[in-house]
């Protein structure tokens, strides 16, 4: 049964409606991916039959713990802030079982260290990624960038490679600063930061409104500007 939502969450009058509207979205985004499982289930293999109910028990299981990792301050604004992330988590949840191409996810850059004001990208697999811009390079000429990640069901591989600056054709790969990340797990439900120090980003081109820092596992998915 579908359950009746005001189009924007954030407008709400108060905490609690704001909540109950993001509740209602996510309740409506998981009958749509259990209608999907359920016509995949019904003509899978045994084998294929337990692989799905599996899959979905662990990203059941991972998606709170998730969501709550990164907003603990004990304000009232958790509750929102994690009622958001659990649409976020089915809505990318629905794209991967249906099988289609996620919109690149356009974000919003900050340099605010209050995790409130970040901008997460949600993995189909379920982790979350978001970008913090904590100063400027010693050069003069960059940005050291704290990439946080927080580890979904399957958890999540660090490959810095994939995170980068791009406009256009230029790009900057950055410079790793502190313990190398590469191939490091980020277990279920556990938040994870690296450094990376951009310092080549006054010889981009200006004015591309696409520019800015990327998550590319392959293709780009997600920009923050």
């Amino acid at each position: 049964m579908i359950k009746a939502a005001p189009a924007s969450c954030g407008s709400q009058s108060s905490t609690l409606t704001i909540e109950q509207c993001y509740q209602a979205k996510t309740e409506n985004t998981d009958a749509q991916i259990d209608v999907v499982q359920q016509a995949k289930y019904a003509a899978a293999s045994a084998a294929g039959k337990a692989a799905i109910l599996a899959q979905d028990q662990a990203w059941l299981n991972a998606r709170a713990p998730v969501c709550t990792v990164a907003f603990d301050t004990g304000g009232t604004i958790d509750g929102i802030e994690v009622a958001s992330c659990l649409l976020d988590e089915s809505t990318s949840r629905l794209w991967a079982v249906k099988g289609v191409t996620q919109p690149v996810d356009m974000l919003k850059g900050t340099d605010n260290s209050d995790p409130d004001f970040f901008s997460w990208y949600t993995t189909p697999e379920g982790s979350r990624i978001a970008e913090l811009s904590t100063q400027g390079d010693q050069s003069g000429t960059g940005s050291i960038i704290a990439w946080t990640i927080i580890g979904g069901a399957d958890g999540f591989v660090i490959n810095p490679k994939q995170f980068y600056y791009a406009d256009g054709s230029f790009t900057d790969d950055g410079t790793i600063m502190g313990p190398n990340p590469t191939f490091h797990k980020v277990a279920t439900g556990v938040e994870y930061v690296f450094d990376i120090d951009y310092s080549h980003l006054n010889q981009a081109p200006t004015g591309n409104a696409s520019a800015g820092f990327e998550y590319v596992p392959g293709t780009p998915v997600a920009i923050w500007h």
